[in-house]
């Protein structure tokens, strides 16, 4: 039976989320299909990009902003 994989799929598949019954079919597509091979790669690279990106601040951006902190709280209104 051929099945057709859509880029959702690919996705899934990437994140281990796909149903455990689909992988060899869905890895089977992405080795015969030049597009769904190339969908695979450019997601694997994006999802790769993703993981390196830093999503805590400097630690000099914190002590700027605890430093900016101390001297508003001694503002008076």
């Amino acid at each position: 039976m051929h099945q057709n994989f859509t880029q959702e799929d690919v996705i899934l598949y990437i994140y281990n989320e796909l149903d455990p019954g689909k992988r060899p079919a869905i890895e089977m597509a992405i080795a015969t299909d030049p597009e769904l091979l190339k969908f695979f790669q450019e997601a694997t690279l994006m999802a790769h990009q993703l993981d390196l990106i830093r999503d805590e601040p400097d630690s000099t951006t914190i002590s700027i902003l605890n430093e900016e902190a101390r001297s508003n709280s001694m503002e008076m209104h």
